[in-house]
């Protein structure tokens, strides 16, 4: 049996609820009598769907013994006795030995989040690092600093690459600085970050800058990203620069697709996902470039069970059975000459625009000059 037939057989509702329950990660164990009501059957048919669940792999089904007398659980070397090594009682006497089934999750851990650095993109203020720093510190119930990193307002600067690298500078020397304050103050932990557009950029080029090799990261968010889908993050989980990586993506991000033709370096992942195996890669039909900040948006993901809740403190494997999970296909740069070819002529036209804006507003200054001499000497 499939997940699939497991869903055609029981019903969504019931897999869901299961899945549910693996990805909260609070309990590791399913009384079959107890959890009947949440999966909407009665207890027998709430075995029959767990044993079919651990048929899939979604739990596991273990067997124990017990001492009818006691009644605990003993071991099967234990079982073929005659007493009860722990209450010494016979278990003919009680009718022998009970043998129930258990059904535990295949749930791990949650993780702490240490602290976390969060990048807007270019032409914005990033209005929603604000909100994510607040939900954040209210979301959890010890401190997890927050460090907002704004590198200004940017528009045409993005176009060439020197400027890039001098931004992703400036960016790491700022971390570095953030890291060694958090271990004054007893946070050794590598940050995670959330990246959002042209800050994703900013990111990876700070990834290839060998004097910024000690910078290590945990899990990061990338939304909106224009990194390119063909980015190598298993080469840099290997090197140890971080733990994760999740792409959350739009499929009505109609600013990506773009930014190959306009920004070097770039491509649309926030619309084309990674190809790379370590990513994992989440796509959302309604969202566009900034979506998954809208308010409403970004306290669904960071609530309970929320996507990013889940990535940041959850095992990836609560991801295996995420419905929005998917797999991209094999992604190629356009041709390089058409990129470039449009590149130029964008800076060709911005030139231009901007000769022409400088002469307008030099002939209205001139003319008020003149315009104040005709006036004083009248």
């Amino acid at each position: 049996m499939t997940e699939a037939e497991l869903r055609s057989v029981f019903g969504a509702a019931a897999v869901n609820a299961l899945l549910a329950r693996i990805a909260s990660g609070e309990t590791t164990e399913i009384d079959p009598r107890l959890s009947a009501a949440s999966f909407g059957f009665e207890e027998e048919k709430t075995r029959t769907f767990l044993d079919s669940a651990a048929y899939v792999g979604l739990v596991e089904r273990r067997e124990t013994l017990h001492c009818p007398a006691c009644p605990e659980a003993i071991e099967a070397t234990a079982a073929e006795s005659e007493l009860c090594p722990l209450c010494k009682e016979a278990f003919a006497d009680r009718g022998g030995v009970e043998r129930r089934v258990v059904y535990r999750l295949r749930v791990h851990g949650t993780r702490d989040i240490p602290w976390v650095i969060v990048i807007h993109g270019f032409n914005t203020h990033g209005e929603w690092q604000q909100d994510f720093s607040w939900r954040m510190g209210n979301k959890l119930k010890y401190s997890a600093p927050v460090l907002i990193y704004k590198y200004g307002l940017i528009r045409f600067s993005v176009l060439v690459r020197w400027r890039h690298r001098q931004m992703a500078r400036q960016l790491g020397t700022a971390i570095r600085a953030a890291v060694e304050h958090a271990k004054a103050n007893r946070i050794p932990e590598s940050p995670d970050v959330v990246l959002h557009s042209f800050g994703s950029q900013l990111f990876v080029q700070l990834l290839a800058m060998p004097e910024f090799d000690d910078l290590r990261f945990g899990r990061v968010i990338a939304a909106g990203t224009v990194i390119r889908p063909n980015y190598d993050w298993t080469e840099r989980i290997s090197q140890g620069r971080l733990e994760a990586v999740f792409c959350h993506c739009g499929r009505k991000d109609w600013a990506v697709p773009f930014a190959q033709y306009f920004i070097p370096g770039t491509g649309p992942s926030a619309r084309w996902g990674f190809s790379d195996e370590a990513a994992i890669n989440v796509m959302n039909e309604d969202y566009g470039h900034g979506s998954c900040f809208d308010l409403k948006e970004l306290e669904a993901n960071l609530a309970a069970g929320g996507l990013w809740d889940r990535f940041l403190r959850r095992h990836r494997s609560t991801f295996d059975n995420e419905p929005r999970l998917f797999k991209p296909a094999t992604w190629r740069p356009m041709w390089k000459p058409i990129r470039g070819f449009v590149r130029i002529g964008v800076v060709a036209l911005m030139a231009v625009l901007a000769a022409f804006a400088l002469t307008f507003f030099s002939s209205i200054w001139l003319t008020g000059i003149d315009c104040l001499g005709i006036a004083s000497t009248g």
